[in-house]
């Protein structure tokens, strides 16, 4: 079951609360900037591991990320909901935003800030549309692969667009190929160049040490596995305080690390 109320969150660090506030400044396109971790809580990865994905959002949200995701590929409708509605709260509490991944309609229950869709699920415009419906205002992001999908994606009403896989992942179903950093600079240059300002999330294989490569490009980067222990790694109590603070941690590396990589422009 749920838990129905978020605990307080400490303060972050100083330098990270600096950069937190830095990364959100309204741009002068009046789009929601968006640096530094974009966090991806998959619950099939942490099933496999034994952790409690409520408690793992709490642990990833101490380290105030970019964003936060709720990914549940496999669980039930009524789980997911139950899950967004934990999340909510508990993101707001944080100032994070917290996107559910691929149905709208549990989002607009719950609550939710945004909605991610793939190239596969409802249309931007149909996702939009019953938003507007709901009288609720909603980000929207699109996953992409390549040129041929971007471009299409920029001419729909989305308020961010992910680019990936950029690096080979083992956290996706029938994952495209990987693309690798060149083809991933020259996509979000094309983003500039059609969309300035419209904030990119770049998803796929990312660790703690390609980090400041995307950092340094401007983008926002996607994250599942290196929030994570290895499979198999032995932990008396994966749900423990000090696996929670390892996680804690870990998003706190690559959040500092992405946001302290030099951007350009």
């Amino acid at each position: 079951m749920c838990p129905s109320a978020p605990a307080a969150l400490p303060r972050p660090p100083r330098i990270l609360h600096i950069l937190h506030i830095q990364a959100r400044a309204p741009s002068k396109c009046q789009v929601p900037v968006m640096r530094g971790l974009y966090a991806i809580i998959d619950t099939d990865a942490l099933a496999r591991r034994g952790i409690d994905p409520i408690l793992f959002a709490d642990a990833v949200l101490l380290a105030r990320p970019a964003a936060i995701q709720l990914r549940d590929k496999h669980g039930s409708a009524r789980r997911m909901l139950d899950l967004l509605r934990a999340l909510v709260p508990r993101a707001a509490a944080a100032n994070v935003p917290l996107f559910a991944n691929d149905r709208p309609d549990l989002a607009l229950l719950a609550g939710c800030e945004g909605i991610h869709v793939g190239q596969d699920d409802l249309p931007v415009t149909a996702v939009r549309a019953l938003a507007e419906r709901a009288g609720a205002r909603v980000r929207i992001g699109l996953s992409t692969h390549d040129l041929t999908q971007l471009d299409p994606a920029l001419a729909e009403p989305i308020d961010y667009v992910a680019i990936g896989p950029i690096f080979p992942t083992v956290n996706k179903e029938q994952a495209d190929p990987a693309i690798g950093l060149p083809a991933l600079t020259d996509l979000v240059a094309r983003v500039a160049a059609v969309r300035p300002g419209l904030p990119i999330v770049a998803i796929g294989g990312i660790t703690l040490e390609t980090a400041p490569h995307l950092g340094a490009l401007g983008v926002c980067a996607a994250v599942i596995g290196a929030l994570l222990p290895p499979e198999g790694a032995s932990s008396s109590d994966p749900n423990g305080p000090d696996a929670l603070a390892a996680v804690t941690a870990r998003a706190l590396a690559l959040h500092t690390a992405l946001l302290q990589a030099k951007a350009p422009g």
